[in-house]
């Protein structure tokens, strides 16, 4: 039986990850531990799918191992999700790219964690901020790398 809990808080971490790289890469924002605590504990979800009374709860560990991998691999990762992508990478969506790099890293370096949840998730995160036309995006291509990493 699946332990709610925990998936929560993995939920919470891998929204917490994409909006902390999205804020350093295309915004700027410098990797510090104030920078990495300020994106644990926010919530940025909307009211109805967060409690906002209380903040988030964040697998610690996780969450630094994804962003600084995120941050480090961020060259590599974007030649990978380019592969799959019909337009340049900069001239889509910053938010949905920001997705696709967590999911594109999990997919790539956490080769302990099944490459269906990793897609599911983050496709539920791209659920969270935009309709589903454009988070379609994001399922083929996360599902994509995952093929590929399976194939290779």
């Amino acid at each position: 039986m699946p332990d709610l809990k925990i998936e929560t808080i993995t939920l919470n971490t891998r929204i917490a990850v994409v909006q902390c790289t999205y804020s350093v890469i295309f915004m700027g924002e410098k990797l510090t531990s104030k920078t990495m605590k300020y994106f644990k504990t926010k919530s940025f979800l909307s009211e109805e799918d967060s409690n906002t009374d209380k903040p988030i709860e964040v697998n610690e560990k996780l969450f630094a191992f994804l962003v600084k991998g995120i941050i480090r691999n961020q060259e590599t990762l974007d030649k990978e999700i380019s592969k799959y992508l019909k337009i340049d990478l900069n001239k889509n969506d910053k938010l949905i790219i920001s997705i696709i790099r967590a999911g594109a890293f999990e997919l790539l370096y956490r080769k302990n964690t099944p490459h269906p949840i990793i897609v599911s998730e983050y496709t539920k995160i791209a659920n969270k901020f935009y309709p589903e036309t454009k988070t379609a995006l994001v399922n083929a291509i996360l599902d994509k790398i995952s093929k590929n990493q399976i194939e290779g």
